[in-house]
């Protein structure tokens, strides 16, 4: 072998293999703290029967594959854990209340796949829970998830609800924080709209495209009020926008699209995970 016969070449090579026993070693260092880490995830997960376990299995996914998204940040730290837990603890235990389904038939109807750990999955999830709680406080009832696509690989939409003496179909889409290319400064309020509310005004109009796939599971499963949601979870519009700049928000996008008066329009406000507290929603026109 080269490095028996040329000197040099021996140097060489014991460099580069030094090089990769260190990255090696390394690379058990990391294996191993991950495994501690999952083991202890596990185990605490054992205490909050409201948990589903393909939650604790997404987990895992996230850690091995390295993935960025927004659960493991949260949950990095063994004191603040706690705190999460219980915080999804209660928020799965109140939608299965309201739903009357267990946590893991409640992921199911969510469609909720452990597996896809990809930026933005686990919080379209959040989204749907928080609009669980959303329709509850409209005081409807009967709130049921629907499979994104059916067995004739339809698209549908994502509840249904009755109330009011009225059958609702509920689209939700989500606008997740992404770092804006510029500072926006506090609104004041003018006749003009400011540069966040004409942003998320385009925002809610291109989803609104989305009226099809309202209008056919409508049909489907006979109902006669349809509303679009948005969970809102971007801390450069929850700041600055006032509630009346929401409740305008609305209005003009219920003006401008010209759909009708059975056609709601909602945002929801607050983070789409845990958050402090959640803020007040929207909703045009309003459900009495």
């Amino acid at each position: 072998m080269s490095y028996l016969i040329n000197k040099e070449g021996f140097k060489i090579n014991k460099k580069v293999r030094l090089v990769w026993a260190i990255l090696y070693y390394l690379f058990l260092d990391i294996k191993m703290k991950q495994a501690d880490f999952l083991e202890k995830v596990k185990k605490e997960l054992c205490g909050y029967p409201n948990i589903p376990k393909a939650l604790d299995d997404y987990i895992t996914e996230a850690t091995k594959k390295g993935e960025e998204e927004s659960l493991i940040p949260l949950i990095v730290k063994e004191n603040e854990r706690k705190v999460v837990w219980e915080r999804i603890d209660n928020r799965f235990k109140k939608a299965c209340k309201i739903t009357k389904l267990s946590p893991e038939k409640l992921l199911i109807a969510l469609d909720f796949n452990s597996k896809d750990t990809s930026l933005g999955q686990i919080d379209a999830m959040w989204a749907e829970l928080r609009t669980i709680f959303f329709l509850n406080d409209l005081n409807l009832y009967d709130i049921i998830p629907l499979k994104a696509i059916n067995k004739n690989n339809e698209k549908s939409a994502d509840f249904i609800a009755k109330g009011n003496l009225h059958k609702y179909v509920i689209e939700v889409f989500c606008k997740i924080y992404k770092k804006p290319k510029e500072k926006f400064r506090p609104i004041t309020i003018t006749g003009q709209p400011s540069n966040i509310n004409f942003k998320l005004f385009q925002h809610y109009i291109g989803k609104a495209l989305k009226k099809t796939q309202l209008d056919d599971t409508a049909e489907k499963y006979s109902c006669d009020k349809k509303i679009i949601v948005m969970v809102l979870d971007d801390d450069y519009i929850l700041g600055p926008l006032t509630n009346c700049e929401y409740r305008e928000l609305l209005e003009k996008i219920s003006t401008g699209l010209k759909w009708g008066k059975d056609y709601h329009f909602s945002i929801i406000t607050g983070v789409t995970t845990w958050g402090i507290s959640d803020v007040e929603n929207f909703i045009y026109p309003p459900i009495f």
